[in-house]
């Protein structure tokens, strides 16, 4: 660890001249573009899809002929924050980014931080994939990973423009860290390759959400999608903690601001059908270019034939994304997580034909 530091000092006085660090300063008042969370996570959520239970176990068997089977160094569990240790360092020393204060790189990074572990943490409790060395049930994905990726990607985003070497270094970093959890054999190779994406994908949406509350960026309105219109949407749903999911329709009313649905869903489940009604609203959160953010409230009854009182009241929340992109004229789709409180919690794909009425 001594010999890492010692490396890490090293290059950063060879890669930093005294005079940059003290002068060199990127404190505009605006930002354009903030960072969009979309240029990560659509490729990287192609690539990660992809099915990856044979390299899993291809790579395993590859460790295990070169390593051993009993082969464990700690290494990793120091090296996932090192990249934050160096930001943190820099502007002690006086190093300005592309953050005006000290304000507006500790709030990207803490919301990067607490997205990472909010999504690390319940992903982990939901699938319960047990790990290599079948130790814990909890490997998918992985958070030494995740940690190190955004770490990495933050300090990019903050240094990157003024010191691409240096930032550089620190993927080479984060990737150590990756090779590291299965080295120890306590990650399979999709958990790493899922932990980055998440790890990196936080990061450009903690500078986006600082750049939001410091007010540094505007969101984009795509002229492209109608403001007013009524759409009809066929929905699918899957319950996140592994039930049977739900199939229904919406019938909704957008306007400039708000947006009114009504949405009837059934879980086609012969043990325990189940049919919902609801009424929602929808509220305008975040615009970016090519996608918009909105909370949802709603308030419903249903019928469980199985469960004791078989009909119910029920309140749900949730947050959905809208691509505003053009598909075609009257097409669109859209993402929706929302939770019953007490109940279950729904991951929504819905498809929608809207006609425009203003």
């Amino acid at each position: 660890m001594r010999l890492l530091i010692l490396l890490t000092l090293t290059l950063l006085l060879l890669l930093l001249p005294c005079g940059e660090l003290l002068a060199q300063s990127h404190q505009s008042d605006t930002l354009a573009p903030s960072p969009d969370p979309l240029s990560v996570l659509l490729p990287g959520g192609v690539f990660a899809a992809y099915p990856l239970h044979h390299s899993d176990v291809a790579i395993r068997t590859t460790r295990h002929s070169l390593l051993g089977t009993r082969w464990r160094n700690h290494y990793d569990d120091h090296m996932q924050f090192a990249s934050y240790g160096l930001q943190l360092a820099m502007r002690c020393g006086g190093a300005t980014g592309r953050s005006r204060t000290w304000g507006e790189m500790l709030t990207a990074d803490g919301i990067g931080a607490l997205g990472t572990a909010a999504i690390v943490l319940s992903v982990k409790s939901g699938v319960q994939r047990m790990r290599p060395d079948g130790s814990t049930a909890n490997s998918f994905p992985s958070g030494h990973t995740a940690t190190a990726f955004l770490g990495a990607e933050l300090f990019n985003l903050e240094y990157g423009a003024d010191y691409p070497l240096l930032a550089r270094l620190q993927y080479i970093f984060a990737t150590s860290v990756a090779f590291g959890r299965m080295a120890n054999n306590r990650h399979w190779y999709s958990d790493v390759l899922w932990g980055g994406l998440i790890g990196v994908s936080m990061a450009h949406v903690g500078y986006l959400v600082s750049d939001l509350l410091f007010g540094r960026y505007t969101p984009a309105i795509s002229p492209e999608i109608p403001d007013n219109y009524f759409y009809l949407s066929l929905l699918c749903s899957r319950h996140l903690s592994g039930g049977a999911g739900c199939v229904g329709a919406q019938l909704g009313w957008q306007t400039s601001t708000l947006n009114y649905t009504a949405e009837l869903s059934l879980r086609p489940d012969k043990e325990r059908p189940t049919l919902h009604g609801d009424l929602l609203v929808g509220i305008p959160l975040y615009q970016w270019r090519y996608v918009e953010l909105r909370h949802s409230y709603g308030i419903g009854i249903g019928y469980d034939r199985a469960a004791k009182e078989q009909s119910y009241a029920h309140l749900q929340a949730g947050l959905e994304a809208h691509p505003r992109v053009r598909y075609l004229d009257k097409l669109g789709l859209f993402l929706r997580l929302h939770c019953e409180p007490y109940r279950q919690s729904y991951l929504t794909l819905g498809v929608l034909l809207r006609h425009r009425y203003l």
